[in-house]
């Protein structure tokens, strides 16, 4: 996949399963600050991006991740290493 398809599979998620405002997207959108999810919140978006990209993400990876482009830098690394 790349970059644009990551991202754009983060934002259907973000609007899809937790009710984002899509124009509140960005690449340095906070998660927790600027779209207000919690830490099951990114836990269930890690989950779910496991499901649907087939990349298996362990909860202790999360620990960095703060922003949308930290999910895609993420999901990118994680893809291209399986």
């Amino acid at each position: 996949m790349t970059q644009e398809e990551v991202y754009d599979k983060i934002v259907s998620v973000l609007v899809e399963e937790f009710e984002v405002d899509s124009d509140d997207i960005n690449v340095d959108a906070n998660l927790f600050t600027d779209l207000e999810l919690d830490s099951l919140d990114a836990i269930d978006l890690m989950v779910t991006l496991d499901k649907e990209l087939g990349i298996e993400i362990k909860t202790e990876e999360m620990k960095d991740i703060r922003t949308v482009k930290d999910v895609c830098d993420f999901v990118l690394a994680t893809s291209n290493n399986e």
